[in-house]
């Protein structure tokens, strides 16, 4: 069982590299957004950028497409490592209540009969979506738009296997807290459940989440508070 807790450590580093170095896509994909909406409220900029030979590469339509391709592939490689430090959104209205067992019976089974499944689908389905567009050498509708379709559609196929390595990660420690020996318990990483603490968010003392209240409630003696003011 020691040895399932190996691999998923080993598969978990991959969906986390890529996901943190993806995040850094954040950065151009502002400074175009910025510098696209800069141009278009200034004529003059605009104008002297489409009578100069940057407008090849920095037309409207080059730099909008840019956009959402920056933002689909920041998705797409967050998407795993999102998963592995439990940073996606839950609704659990029923899983909230149940016990820690339960919980992991739960993820588990979703894994097993939703998320690995779906992931196989798309991913079977993704690769045709991918290699027609690198073979026909697709590019954008527009006249002026981005070549080479197929690299961002090649992120489909990047994103949802990292995301399988993140699935197949948890999936092992599910099993070995729910089947494994007692003493084994404690060495699992079991951030999925709902009394766990995600990873992705910082963690309080509890003498710092104690002084946070006293100080909350001594406001309500304010006078300025209380006028709203």
């Amino acid at each position: 069982m020691r040895s399932l807790l190996q691999v998923a450590n080993q598969l978990e580093r991959f969906p986390q590299m890529f996901g943190k170095v993806g995040a850094w896509l954040i950065l151009p994909l502002i400074f175009i957004i910025m510098f696209d909406v800069v141009t278009r409220k200034f004529t003059v900029v605009q104008q002297a950028i489409m009578n100069s030979p940057l407008y090849v590469i920095l037309s409207p339509t080059k730099l909008q497409e840019m956009e959402w391709h920056l933002h689909a592939a920041l998705f797409l490689l967050a998407l795993g490592y999102a998963y592995t430090v439990n940073a996606h959104v839950r609704v659990d209205l029923m899983r909230e209540k149940m016990s820690d067992r339960g919980q992991a019976w739960v993820e588990l089974m979703g894994i097993v009969f939703l998320m690995i499944p779906y992931i196989l689908v798309v991913l079977y389905y993704g690769w045709t979506f991918f290699y027609q567009a690198w073979e026909s050498n697709e590019a954008s509708d527009a006249m002026t738009g981005l070549s080479h379709r197929w690299v961002i559609k090649s992120f489909v196929l990047i994103g949802l296997f990292l995301a399988l390595l993140a699935g197949i990660s948890t999936l092992l420690r599910q099993v070995v807290f729910l089947f494994g020996p007692e003493e084994l318990r404690p060495e699992v990483k079991m951030n999925m459940l709902t009394s766990a603490e995600a990873e992705h968010l910082p963690k309080i003392a509890d003498d710092d989440e104690g002084n946070d209240i006293a100080k909350l409630e001594g406001h309500y003696d304010d006078s300025e508070i209380v006028r709203g003011g």
